[in-house]
């Protein structure tokens, strides 16, 4: 069924889509993706990984409510790079727009659109930064309290340990028409957090 759907997909994007396009767009689903690394982390405004003595004073308030537990209003912001690689000699791979999921050790956090057109040469590897950013505030609930707790205290570098993320992306071919087709997604699993 899955694949019927599929096949009935690019079908639809061949029809609507204009040729180098559409090319452009199944080349995408030909790249090989991996996890390049993790930039801009902050929690509830805060970057933990380069924390100062200066910017510690003026996050006390903050990192006290978090110690207490507090996630009335706790922000999380990253940047997540992945590398795409294009194994083609001759084609180039590019798209108009990619949609993303993330789950961290198993709690769907954000999803979305990463809202820019991408390209990769032939035969290169590009970047493609993956902007997230949610409020852990809006998902708290007393099932899954203790387990957003710990992200937290993984992302702070005050526990010591990691948590899993697993990043799903999608790349989506827009056609001549205004309509989207999104492609097969692709999973990326990694961990990040802050060891002692």
């Amino acid at each position: 069924m899955k694949k019927i759907f599929w096949v009935t997909a690019i079908a639809v994007a061949v029809l609507l889509a204009g040729c180098s396009a559409f090319q452009n767009a199944m080349q995408m689903t030909k790249c090989k993706y991996s996890y390049n690394s993790i930039s801009g982390v902050k929690v509830a405004g805060i970057d933990f990984m380069n924390i100062t003595p200066a910017t510690l004073v003026m996050a006390i308030p903050k990192i006290t409510k978090i110690i207490q537990g507090d996630f009335s209003d706790l922000p999380l912001e990253m940047t997540v790079n992945v590398n795409v690689m294009n194994p083609s000699t001759t084609k180039q791979a590019a798209l108009a727009d990619m949609r993303y999921q993330m789950a961290i050790d198993n709690i769907n956090i954000a999803s979305g659109n990463i809202g820019r057109k991408f390209n990769v040469a032939p035969g290169q590897t590009s970047v493609l930064p993956v902007v997230v950013g949610t409020n852990l505030g809006n998902l708290v609930n007393s099932e899954n309290r203790s387990q957003l707790v710990q992200i937290v205290k993984n992302f702070t570098g005050i526990s010591g340990q990691e948590s899993t993320i697993r990043l799903k992306v999608k790349p989506v071919l827009s056609t001549n028409r205004g309509t989207n087709v999104t492609m097969p997604e692709v999973p990326l699993s990694f961990k990040y957090g802050k060891k002692k």
